[in-house]
């Protein structure tokens, strides 16, 4: 209401001036048709002295001087003289000059006279002077000036008031609807019901409501099903402990039949082992992945390469026949947690060996304020059924003994670091992964590097 009711003040404000001078140039041309008047109608020269003097205050003038082109008429009040009089001429008079002439008379008090000047009503080639009180001016303007100060006030608090009201109902209430909607889901989001405020029209509170509304929709639907995986991975932990003790026995059966020296029976006995492995791998996967929290990674500035080095150790052990190239530059850096990177490349790279790739190169540039690193290998590539949700949990491509979950932490992992992971192509000849990581706070390496040889790495 008060930024409305200024609004109006400061649109006003820059009216006030040329209106104060419009009334000044009206007032001044009234008087000097009035004494025109006067001095026609004392013509001849036959009115009392007395009834020259009462024309002259109906005119609310002192003197006035008629030139016409056959004649010359006077009216004088006694004891008035021209001397140190102010000439104004209408209508020649400038707005600057009538601005002038406004501010001093709000600003000061003068009873010196005033000398307007303008062409006759009656002869085209004639022209009138009248004297009149400066002060009879200043009194004037003055009451204009409040006059039009108080038609400001009320039309701006008029104007305020209802732009108020309109404000009100239609964009803080439904704001305040907004807010306390926000602030019941926040403090209850499982029982708090969704905003049930203004969601129809194209109007930005109502677009703003339909969005909050889905967004608390889709936050529920989230919480129910973290909920029920919380309580899957309760229940898996269970099972996962009853399942060793359950397998324990068959294990150890396995392992006995490896012992024989029938190759039948050995062969048995190594399917056994595998399948038992398999099956508690399987289950310990899912328990991590339902009891993980994501926290904020310990960010360092570390190497890349190293990282990468690390990572394809780890690969190697679970698939021997994989050859991976790490073509990472010597001098990229990036600002991460290395154990969370690690980790990342590491699933990447036996997601690779266990979908029958027999080569991976990896590689990493700089993009602006991030280094990207592409993963790419060798092998038949993905389904078209796979890719849709290839990031999801328990999505596994069709491939046997795998969790599905190892492409979940990726993404999981990199978007904590404020970046993406993404499938970049695949086809019969291969399957590429980008991940964008930030970059080092500095960076130390040379604005061209050379390339480095690829470093290959066989199990």
């Amino acid at each position: 209401m008060w930024l409305t009711v200024a609004t109006v003040l400061i649109a006003e404000a820059l009216f006030f001036l040329p209106s104060l001078a419009r009334a000044r140039h009206d007032w001044l041309e009234r008087h000097l048709r009035a004494g025109q008047i006067a001095a026609l109608s004392a013509d001849g020269g036959k009115l009392q002295n007395g009834i020259r003097a009462d024309l002259l205050t109906l005119a609310g003038v002192e003197a006035v001087t008629l030139q016409e082109s056959d004649r010359t008429l006077r009216l004088t009040r006694a004891g008035v003289t021209p001397d140190g009089a102010v000439r104004t001429d209408l209508p020649g008079d400038s707005l600057p000059a009538a601005a002038a002439g406004v501010i001093g008379g709000l600003v000061g008090r003068s009873d010196a006279l005033l000398d307007v000047r303008g062409p006759s009503l009656l002869d085209e080639g004639g022209s009138v002077a009248v004297l009149v009180r400066r002060a009879a001016l200043d009194h004037f303007l003055s009451r204009f000036a409040l006059r039009v100060g108080a038609i400001s006030l009320a039309v701006a608090g008029a104007v305020g008031l209802l732009l108020f009201c309109a404000l009100t109902l239609l964009l803080v209430r439904p704001l305040h609807r907004l807010t306390e909607s926000i602030a019941a889901f926040r403090a209850d989001p499982e029982r708090a019901a969704p905003y049930d405020g203004v969601t129809h029209g194209d109007d930005e509170i109502a677009v703003a409501g339909r969005e909050l509304a889905a967004m608390q929709r889709e936050l529920r639907a989230a919480l129910w099903r973290n909920a029920r995986l919380a309580a899957l991975g309760t229940s898996v932990a269970k099972i996962n402990h009853d399942l060793r003790g359950i397998l324990s026995p068959a294990l150890l059966t396995a392992e006995r039949l490896q012992m024989s020296e029938e190759p039948g029976i050995k062969r048995a006995g190594d399917t056994l082992v595998r399948a038992v492995e398999r099956a508690t791998t399987l289950v310990r996967s899912i328990v991590e992945f339902a009891r993980e929290i994501p926290v904020a990674p310990q960010r360092a500035r570390i190497a890349l390469r190293p990282v990468v080095a690390e990572a394809a150790d780890q690969a190697l052990h679970a698939t021997p026949d994989l050859a991976i190239d790490n073509a990472v530059p010597e001098a990229m850096e990036i600002d991460a947690e290395r154990a969370s990177i690690v980790r990342v490349l590491t699933n990447l790279l036996r997601n690779a060996g266990e979908a029958r790739a027999h080569h991976v190169r990896v590689t990493a540039e700089q993009e602006g304020g991030v280094v990207a690193v592409t993963v790419a290998d060798d092998g038949p590539g993905l389904p078209d059924a796979v890719q849709a949700a290839l990031f999801r949990p328990f999505v596994t491509g069709g491939r046997p003994g795998s969790t599905g979950l190892g492409l979940a932490i990726v993404r999981d992992l990199v978007r904590a670091h404020g970046g993406e992971a993404s499938l970049l192509a695949t086809s019969a000849s291969g399957t590429s992964f980008r991940i964008t990581l930030p970059r080092a706070a500095r960076h130390t390496a040379p604005p061209a590097m050379a390339p480095q040889p690829p470093v290959e790495l066989r199990g």
